[in-house]
C-alpha cells in the first residue's frame, strides 16, 4: 500500500505526462503536412523572386551587378538551398535524395518518424538581354522547418517537465501540511490504546480533520467517564461486599453465638440430668425444648443469610417463584405500595445466569421505588418478546427472542438530567455483560419506567458460560 502523498504525486505526474504526450502526438501528426506545405510555399516564393528580379533588370543596364545582388539575396532565403549552375550544367542527382539533408539536429529517428518528403529541385534559367547567364537551382530543405518543429517540441517537453516537477513538489508540500493533523490523531489513538486519561486533541487543519478531532475528543471523554464509572462501581462493590461481610459477621456473632452457647449449655445440662439417678423427665423435656428453640433460631438465621447471598428457590423453582417470594416479603415490609407482578410466560427454561440477572434487576428497580419514587403503586412484568428498546429508537429491532422486563411506577419520576447511581450502574453492567440493553425513562403518565432486554441463550452457550 502506497501513502496518500505518493498516490497523489503519481496521479498528478501521470496526468501531466499524459497531457504532454497528447500535445507531442498532435504536433507530430501535424509535422509532416506542415513541412510539405512550408517546402512548397518556399519553392514558389523563391522562383517568383528570381523571375521578378530578372524581369526588373533594365534592358540598357549591365546585368552583372543585379545578378550578384540576386545571388546574395537568394543566399539569405530560408528553407531552401540555392546553387548557381553554369550554362549547360545539370543539377546532381543526389540533390533530390533525403539522405543528403540528414543531420544530427533533428535526429535521424525523428526525421524518419515524421516521414519528411524528399527534397524538390526547381531550375530557373537566368536570361538577361537575350543572353544566357546560366541557371539557379532551388532545392527545398524540409529539415529547416523540421528543426523548428523539433526545437518547439523539445522546449515544450522541457517546460512541461519543469512544470510537472514544480507541481509535484507543491502538491507534496500541500499534502504534507494538510495531513499534519494525522500525526496528532495517531498519537491520540496510541494514548487511548495505552489507556491514558485526559487525552484531548486541538482541532486543526481542514474541516474533515476538525470533525474527526471533535469526534475523537468526544470518544476520549466518554472513555474517561466510563473508566471513572467503572472505578466508582468497583469501589462501591467493594464497599458493599465489606458491608455485607460485616453484617454477616455481626449476625453470626450476635445471633448465632448466643444460640450456640445455649445449645452447649443445654448439652451440659443434659449430661448432668442423664447422670442423675433416677433421671427427671420434666428436666429433660425443658432441656430439649431449649435446644430445639436454639436450633430453630440458627436455622432461621442461616435461611436469612442464604437468602441475602442468593435468591431463595431461584435454582429449584425458577425465576417466577423467586420473584413471587420476593414480592411477598416486600408486601409485608411496605404495605403502602401496591405491588403487582405479571409473568404471562413460563420462565423456568431460562438459564441460571439470565434468571439471576433478571432477579437482580427487579430487586434493584423496586428497591429504588421504595427509596426514591414516593409511589403508591409499582408494576413489574417479565415476558418473552422482541427487543422493545430497539422499537423505541435506540437500536434496530431484533428478531431474536429476548426476555423483556418492565418496571414502572407512578412516583415523582426520574429527572431530565440525572446521574446514574451505583445501583443503576450495577444493573447496567449486569445487563450489558449478557449482551442485553437497558433504558431508564419517564413514564407517559409520570413516574419512572425501566426497560431491560436480555437475550435468550441456548443451552450450549449457557454451559460454556
Amino acid at each position: 500500500m502506497i501513502s496518500l502523498k505518493a498516490g497523489l504525486s503519481w496521479l498528478i505526474g501521470l496526468v501531466l505526462l499524459a497531457m504532454l504526450l497528447i500535445n507531442l502526438t498532435i504536433q507530430l501528426m501535424h509535422a509532416g503536412p506542415r513541412v510539405r506545405a512550408e517546402a512548397g510555399s518556399n519553392l514558389r516564393l523563391a522562383r517568383e523572386f528570381v523571375l521578378t528580379t530578372i524581369a526588373s533588370i533594365p534592358s540598357n543596364a549591365n546585368p552583372a551587378p543585379a545578378l550578384r545582388q540576386l545571388y546574395a539575396n537568394l543566399g539569405r532565403l530560408r528553407h531552401v538551398d540555392i546553387t548557381i549552375l553554369e550554362r549547360g550544367e545539370a543539377p546532381p542527382a543526389q540533390w533530390s535524395q533525403p539522405e543528403r539533408l540528414l543531420a544530427d539536429n533533428p535526429p535521424a529517428w525523428f526525421v524518419r518518424l515524421v516521414d519528411v518528403p524528399p527534397p524538390r529541385v526547381v531550375i530557373v534559367p537566368i536570361r538577361a538581354h537575350e543572353r544566357d547567364y546560366g541557371s539557379v537551382a532551388i532545392v527545398s530543405n524540409p529539415l529547416d522547418e523540421l528543426e523548428e518543429i523539433w526545437s518547439d517540441m523539445t522546449w515544450l517537453a522541457s517546460i512541461s517537465l519543469v512544470v510537472t516537477l514544480a507541481i509535484i513538489v507543491l502538491v507534496l508540500l500541500l499534502v504534507r501540511y494538510s495531513l499534519a493533523p494525522f500525526e496528532a490523531l495517531q498519537a491520540c489513538l496510541a494514548d487511548l490504546e495505552a489507556r491514558k486519561s485526559g487525552i484531548r486533541i486541538a482541532p486543526q487543519g481542514a474541516t474533515e480533520f476538525r470533525d474527526i478531532s471533535n469526534a475523537l475528543n468526544s470518544l476520549a471523554a466518554t472513555l474517561d467517564r466510563v473508566r471513572q464509572e467503572n472505578r466508582d462501581l468497583v469501589n462501591e462493590l467493594i464497599e458493599i461486599q465489606d458491608s455485607e461481610r460485616k453484617d454477616i459477621a455481626r449476625d453470626l456473632h450476635d445471633e448465632a453465638g448466643p444460640c450456640l452457647f445455649s445449645i452447649r449449655a443445654a448439652a451440659a445440662s443434659l449430661q448432668e440430668a442423664v447422670a442423675q439417678s433416677p433421671a427427671d423427665p420434666e428436666r429433660l423435656r425443658q432441656i430439649s425444648t431449649i435446644m430445639d428453640r436454639a436450633g430453630e433460631a440458627l436455622q432461621s438465621l442461616f435461611r436469612g443469610l442464604l437468602g441475602r447471598l442468593r435468591p431463595t428457590g431461584l435454582s429449584e423453582l425458577g425465576l417466577e417463584a423467586a420473584l413471587k417470594n420476593l414480592f411477598a416479603s416486600w408486601s409485608l415490609g411496605h404495605p403502602e405500595v401496591d405491588l403487582r407482578l405479571s409473568c404471562p410466560h413460563d420462565l423456568s427454561s431460562l438459564d441460571e445466569t439470565t434468571a439471576l440477572t433478571a432477579y437482580r434487576v427487579v430487586q434493584e428497580s423496586v428497591t429504588n421505588v421504595f427509596r426514591h419514587a414516593n409511589a403508591s403503586w409499582a408494576r413489574v412484568s417479565a415476558e418473552f418478546g422482541c427487543d422493545m428498546i430497539g422499537e423505541m429508537g435506540e437500536s434496530e429491532t431484533e428478531d431474536a427472542p429476548t426476555l423483556i422486563i418492565v418496571v414502572e411506577d407512578n412516583g415523582v419520576g426520574i429527572a431530565e438530567e440525572h446521574r446514574s447511581g451505583m445501583g443503576l450502574l450495577g444493573m447496567r453492567e449486569r445487563v450489558q455483560g449478557l449482551g442485553g440493553r437497558m433504558k431508564v425513562e419517564r413514564g407517559v403518565a409520570g413516574g419512572t419506567r425501566v426497560i431491560v432486554s436480555l437475550p435468550i441463550r441456548d443451552e450450549d452457550e449457557a454451559d460454556r458460560e
